[in-house]
């Protein structure tokens, strides 16, 4: 793909797929740079200096924009396995993330698939990789409702709640989001996953690397994108204070990362009753969910606030 400027300096600011050990910008870093990225590409450490850039911080940008030939390198690599990196300052990056997430919001993503499929409405399931049969009937069939009612379904790809609804909706014929926490090279080697990437009915995106291997702090990760891409997510098990469901759960809540629905009724987790406890909407029939998806979608965004990175960044 041809990119902008933009796109350019975002992905050397911060993309890690070059391997060269570089200290790339953090999300939180990359947000609090003046606007546009693309401005600063060929500057050299004086020109940043004298902009107002730390000499620390324009030293590390200047070594981050010499990686252009590795990066590019790597890039059209994995863009040849059918993996694109986007940008937030490419077509098809959601920005519904930066508006729910704000300096939390993923700067790119590694997507397989169509990326335009990241954008429509979608309900997000989550739930517990151990969860029973009458919650793997309750989050097929929350799926399939959200196929009839034209949104898509997006979740985290994992065992259990994740892929039994995300097959659920494809095999109703929807629209899969997996937001991924493992590595997404090795998902796409599966012939199920292949093929729904080809058909053009899923993606398979990661904030991490496309090779990255999982993590409780990628999962965590994870967990705000799977909630903020959502019109709302509905949580059908999780147990009380432990777990990656838990604690992305009530992280959504606190932070109003995205609307919480917690599944109330056959199949439920042991902790979805204190989930309700925390803040979460209670969701007691999969027929509920048709009135939820017809109120508007208003969590108040995250609006980054002015914070002590910003002045590390930048000179007095």
């Amino acid at each position: 793909m041809t990119r902008s400027a933009d796109s350019l300096a975002t992905a050397l600011l911060v993309s890690r797929i070059a391997g060269d050990g570089h200290d790339t910008l953090k999300a939180s870093e990359f947000w609090a740079l003046p606007e546009p990225p693309g401005g600063l590409l060929g500057r050299t450490v004086d020109d940043l200096v004298a902009d107002g850039f730390a000499p620390e911080l324009a030293e590390r940008l200047t070594r981050l924009f010499d990686r252009s030939v590795a990066l590019a390198f790597e890039l059209d690599r994995y863009e040849e396995s059918g993996v694109r990196t986007v940008t937030v300052h490419d077509d098809g990056y959601p920005q519904r993330l930066r508006e729910r997430l704000g300096d939390r919001a993923p700067v790119l993503l590694h997507v397989a698939g169509d990326p335009g499929l990241l954008v429509g409405p979608a309900v997000g399931v989550v739930g517990s990789r151990g969860v029973d049969e009458a919650g793997a009937d309750v989050a097929a069939s929350i799926a399939r409702r959200s196929v009839a009612a034209g949104h898509g379904l997006v979740s985290g790809g994992a065992r259990g709640v994740d892929q039994i609804a995300m097959n659920a909706a494809w095999e109703a014929g929807g629209r899969v989001v997996a937001v991924l926490a493992d590595s997404l090279t090795r998902t796409l080697r599966r012939p199920e996953v292949r093929t729904t990437v080809l058909d053009g009915t899923a993606v398979f995106a990661t904030p991490y690397g496309p090779e990255a291997p999982f993590s409780v702090g990628n999962a965590m990760g994870r967990n705000k994108v799977v909630y903020a891409l959502a019109s709302a997510t509905v949580v059908v098990a999780t147990d009380e204070d432990a777990g990656g469901t838990w604690a992305g759960a009530t992280e959504a809540l606190r932070q109003g990362f995205g609307r919480v629905l917690v599944w109330r009724g056959e199949g439920e987790g042991p902790g979805n009753a204190a989930l309700a406890g925390r803040g979460a909407t209670e969701l007691r029939s999969v027929d509920g969910l048709d009135a939820v998806l017809s109120a508007p979608d208003a969590p108040e965004p995250v609006v980054p606030p002015a914070t002590p990175i910003q002045d590390a960044l930048f000179a007095e």
